[in-house]
């Protein structure tokens, strides 16, 4: 396969700016990757108040967060997806002997529950009779 036919350059090439690249980097790069390592620090203590008080490993509970956070569609698509695959690797919840002589029941790693119906919402008057004229 050939190569394509190279253009050739018209106009005028534009000059690089080393100035100003530096003069970006100084204002807004700088101090916003300052603002970055802040904030990361304020999630990492956050996080790491969960793993110590609340006892839940950071990955579960980062999952967690990062699941509650998804739209719908892609929350369910995702954890169907989650629930084959830890079934097909045979992964299961398991019971301790504290769940077993507290007589906890089996339980899922996903929890299922039924999901409220969508409400239709009615567009217009519904005593309008065009709808009935127009069908006739």
């Amino acid at each position: 396969m050939g190569k394509a036919a190279l253009k050739p350059v018209t106009g005028e090439v534009a000059q690089k700016d080393f100035a100003g690249a530096v003069r970006a980097y100084r204002n807004d790069i700088k101090p916003a990757v300052s603002k970055i390592g802040e904030f990361a620090q304020e999630v990492s203590t956050a996080t790491k108040h969960v793993k110590k008080n609340c006892h839940i490993q950071p990955a579960a509970f980062k999952f967690a967060c990062k699941v509650a956070e998804m739209e719908e569609a892609k929350r369910d698509d995702l954890l169907r997806g989650l629930n084959g695959m830890l079934k097909e690797f045979g992964i299961f919840m398991p019971r301790d002997m504290v769940d077993i002589a507290e007589g906890k029941p089996v339980e899922s790693v996903i929890p299922a529950a039924e999901t409220p119906k969508p409400k239709l919402v009615t567009v217009g008057n519904p005593d309008d009779s065009d709808l009935a004229e127009a069908a006739e």
